[in-house]
């Protein structure tokens, strides 16, 4: 990890070619990281339920959306939302179905 007062990374944030990553820091602080590689990484079985469970929430949330009668419905049952109502569906169907 190397700090850099270099001007021209002020402001930047991001990986570059996936090799370097550039983060910000309060205090004018610019980092730079190798790039994680995570492809060993294997996720347990709460990780895979949870990924799962979430793609069910957007799925739900894609298929109410391109449904204009479900839109409406769900617009007025959501009404009191905040933020959009695609992120209020996917909201809705997490609390309907818990983690198990």
């Amino acid at each position: 990890m190397a700090t850099s007062k270099n001007p021209l990374l002020k402001g930047f944030r991001g990986h570059i070619d996936k090799l370097i990553v550039v983060k910000q820091y309060p205090g004018d602080r610019t980092i730079i990281t190798a790039y994680p590689d995570i492809s060993k990484v294997k996720p347990n079985k709460a990780q895979l339920a949870a990924k799962s469970r979430f793609a069910n929430a957007v799925a739900y949330a894609k298929e109410t959306m391109n449904h204009p009668q479900d839109k409406e419905q769900a617009a007025l049952r959501l009404a009191n939302r905040k933020g959009s109502l695609y992120h209020a569906l996917i909201a809705e169907y997490m609390q309907q179905h818990p983690a198990k």
